[in-house]
């Protein structure tokens, strides 16, 4: 965990549900000012009188609809105007479960921008102030399905998997510095990702019950290993062992098999 939290602000994207919500509390516990971003005012109003009651700290709000790239530049450019920003979670983020030519595609675009275009700008913001003061961190939430290129998932694993690369790449241009970067990959974590439109040919009878895990658990991994400078994060000793495993070349035809969707019939966008 980052010391001296006194003072010093923690934005979080997707604040208002799942894990963005387990982070807020953990962070509030840390005596971190909160700057919750989410597209939900009403949810946002309700979690920051929430924090706000229970803990002692200054929470604010920025209610953003992230895949709109006029709203993420105008964001960007407050995350930036701030005189410390010293953790910034880039947890927003949706999910898919058809195939590519059965999306619409402007669904597909909203995934590029949420998962894409929103952290590079973010994260672009706040790097200069985070290594101009030598400390600071970034976690990006990503997926253990960046490792599963498979039919049924493609926009989500593709998005999830340019975040592992993306934080691994800026990781080699920290060296010197004491500013972190982490991509958390966790399985599958019990929230309500699962029940939305995109998601509604997913069941949880597919997925074997030693592959979830609670969100307090993801989120105390993600801050604990946040000190140890550790870039990939999977939470779970059977999930970080399965992750390895998933990253060998001579595995993935095994992962693929394994983790593909078979086709809806007359499915369409």
């Amino acid at each position: 965990m980052i010391s001296d939290v006194q003072e010093k602000t923690a934005a979080i994207t997707g604040a208002a549900g799942g894990l963005g919500t387990r982070f807020c509390h953990q962070l509030a516990e840390q005596g971190y000012r909160l700057l919750l971003i989410d597209r939900d005012r009403t949810a946002l109003d309700e979690l920051a009188a929430e924090l706000t009651s229970q803990f002692d700290i200054a929470v604010d709000t920025q209610c953003v609809n992230l895949v709109d790239e006029e709203a993420v530049k105008v964001l960007a450019e407050h995350l930036a105007s701030l005189p410390e920003v010293s953790l910034l979670v880039n947890n927003a983020g949706f999910g898919q479960s058809k195939y590519f030519v059965d999306i619409d595609i402007e669904h597909h675009v909203d995934m590029v921008n949420l998962h894409v275009h929103a952290p590079v700008r973010l994260c672009h913001a706040v790097l200069p102030g985070m290594i101009e003061r030598d400390r600071g961190a970034i976690i990006n939430v990503s997926s253990l399905s960046a490792w599963t290129p498979c039919a049924g998932i493609v926009q989500y694993s593709a998005t999830k998997q340019f975040l592992v690369t993306f934080s691994e790449a800026v990781r080699e241009e920290l060296k010197g510095t004491q500013v972190k970067i982490q991509a958390l990959c966790p399985a599958f974590v019990k929230t309500k990702f699962f029940e939305t439109d995109a998601m509604d040919t997913f069941t949880e009878k597919q997925v074997p019950k030693w592959l979830w895990i609670e969100p307090n658990k993801v989120v105390r991994c993600s801050l604990k290993r946040l000190a140890a400078d550790q870039v990939i994060v999977i939470p779970g000793l059977v999930c970080r062992i399965l992750g390895r495993l998933m990253r060998m070349p001579l595995a993935q035809p095994f992962v693929r098999r394994l983790a593909t969707n078979k086709r809806e019939v007359n499915s369409g966008p």
